[in-house]
């Protein structure tokens, strides 16, 4: 079950053990989200954390991280809106690193390392979460999604049993994650939207604001938000960039 079970020993006891074990059993038994967030409380006894966040992707040489799916456990959700409408996925050195090589990473020693921008950075320390861990698992197969999952807050260090811990706990979670994502994917197939909502998701795809795409539709920027409100609840998301990259991977509206 454990890879490299000599080298365990230094870095996990038997508690940590017994208790990456019940993890495991519990990524296998998932049957949707709820059971998914449901294991990092239970993770959260053995890697110190106050903020997690959970996403499927790949990296794409022009557009940077492109995410497929996300869970946000518990990092703020301003925090979350300000990173995505700020284009801070193709601009953070830390999510490039997890989506082109899916090793743990301290957040601390990647920024030193690879000089990430001052603005991305400021805007952890804005919401107190300077430092963390992330780890990815790279897709097993071809056409499938990576993973990257983030963990926050003051109190973690440097430690090499948290890398342990992650190294043999994420590929777990990455097959829980992609699971939840694949059932999402089917039961989204009978989607239908509206003619009007996928000409606004058109408009989302090239980068304009509600406000724009009210003046060019002639219609009322509220009308706009209520489409919009009404496009995210029919495609389970929490965004607008969420909300494209689904319509267009299942084929509501063109890619290009």
């Amino acid at each position: 079950m454990f890879p490299d079970c000599l080298d365990l020993g230094s870095f996990i006891s038997g508690s940590d053990a017994v208790g990456l074990l019940q993890l495991i059993h519990g990524s296998l038994s998932c049957r949707g989200e709820e059971d998914f967030r449901a294991l990092f409380p239970e993770l959260n006894k053995l890697l110190p954390f106050d903020f997690a966040h959970a996403m499927l992707g790949f990296h794409d040489d022009e557009k940077g991280a492109v995410i497929a799916h996300a869970a946000n456990i518990s990092f703020p959700e301003q925090w979350v809106s300000e990173f995505v409408s700020r284009n801070y996925m193709r601009e953070s050195v830390i999510v490039r690193n997890n989506f082109l090589n899916y090793r743990p990473q301290y957040w601390a020693e990647s920024l030193v390392k690879f000089n990430e921008k001052k603005e991305v950075g400021s805007l952890r320390e804005d919401f107190d979460m300077r430092n963390g861990y992330s780890h990815g698992s790279n897709p097993l197969l071809a056409g499938q999604h990576g993973s990257m999952f983030c963990f926050s807050g003051p109190s973690i260090e440097f430690e090499r049993r948290s890398e342990k811990i992650l190294e043999l706990i994420v590929p777990h979670l990455h097959l829980a994650l992609s699971g939840i994502f694949r059932n999402n994917q089917t039961e989204k197939s009978n989607i239908h939207l509206s003619a009007r909502e996928k000409e606004i998701l058109n408009w989302l795809k090239q980068g304009k604001s509600s406000w724009d795409i009210s003046v060019i539709l002639a219609i009322s920027e509220r009308t706009v938000n209520y489409h919009i409100y009404n496009i995210m609840g029919k495609l389970d998301v929490s965004n607008r960039p969420q909300a494209v990259a689904v319509a267009a991977r299942l084929g509501l509206i063109d890619i290009e």
